[in-house]
């Protein structure tokens, strides 16, 4: 079962609850620090803090609603002012200037984000001026132990408060949660910008999803142990690497992890050409 977090300061994440109430019918229940929305298909949770500061915001929803995946619902903020949806998981390498702890990542879920990609997909006609763009990770919660993923609007208040965005994110999270197809292959991503353009390709168009992905700006925080734990906490054995960005410094660390435990490494092009979807 699924939860779908917003944050009552989150004019995005409001516009998308607002979208999906006028879907579905909710049983509402009001607590000292939180609203549930009790649905058959999934629950929602409205919190009073900002969700980049919730850490362990799953254990504090566990006190009320019973839930295994999460999806945060929220804006994307840029001085740049595009026009996105964006898809990323939370966590911190080397700084936290944004929420979470130092060198701590939050459970991923590739799979829903992967399900809520291809149904988003289907969408952005309806909305021509916006594009869908993975982001890497980045800000918090990092302290989540549930599979989870942010799921955003950007970038202006504009954006946010588009009921037309809105709702093809709230018909997107539906359909992926109605979906929960898993049989995707799972990688993390090395390399890149921000806005990971080689790994967005991949999962528009190949069977792979990923889970924490880092850009080319976090090389100098990125070790060996902190790149086995992102492996764990995705639960995958492979590595993509954005092979025109990624140093041979680190190429040289992967390539131990992958003598040492077998991990698999691709280059982008390379799964593009060989794991295209059918």
């Amino acid at each position: 079962m699924h939860i779908v977090i917003f944050s009552q300061t989150d004019i995005a994440g409001m516009n998308i609850r607002d979208r999906l109430l006028s879907m579905l019918d909710f049983e509402k229940k009001k607590f000292d620090d939180v609203t549930i929305y009790y649905g058959e298909k999934f629950h929602l949770a409205e919190i009073k803090e900002r969700l980049i500061y919730a850490d362990h915001v799953d254990l504090k929803l566990k006190k009320h609603v019973e839930f295994d995946r999460i999806v945060f619902a929220s804006r994307h903020s840029s001085k740049d002012e595009r026009k996105i949806f964006s898809v990323h998981v939370s966590g911190n390498v080397g700084t936290a200037d944004y929420g979470g702890k130092v060198y701590s990542l939050a459970k991923p879920d590739p799979f829903t984000m992967k399900n809520y990609v291809l149904a988003l997909g289907a969408k952005l006609n309806r909305k021509p001026e916006f594009q869908f763009t993975m982001e890497v990770t980045h800000h918090g919660p990092s302290e989540i132990s549930i599979p989870s993923a942010f799921y955003e609007i950007g970038s202006t208040e504009k954006e946010w408060k588009d009921e037309e965005a809105g709702e093809i994110v709230a018909e997107s999270i539906v359909e992926a949660i109605e979906s929960d197809k898993r049989d995707w292959n799972v990688a993390i991503g090395i390399g890149g910008t921000h806005y990971a353009p080689r790994q967005t390709e991949i999962i528009l168009s190949t069977t792979f999803t990923f889970g924490h992905n880092f850009a080319k700006y976090t090389f100098d925080y990125l070790n060996e142990s902190f790149i086995q734990e992102a492996l764990d906490i995705t639960e995958t054995d492979t590595v993509i690497i954005d092979e025109k960005s990624t140093t041979s410094k680190i190429k040289a660390m992967l390539q131990k992890i992958s003598e040492e435990r077998g991990v698999r490494i691709f280059r982008s092009k390379e799964v593009k050409k060989s794991f295209a979807l059918s």
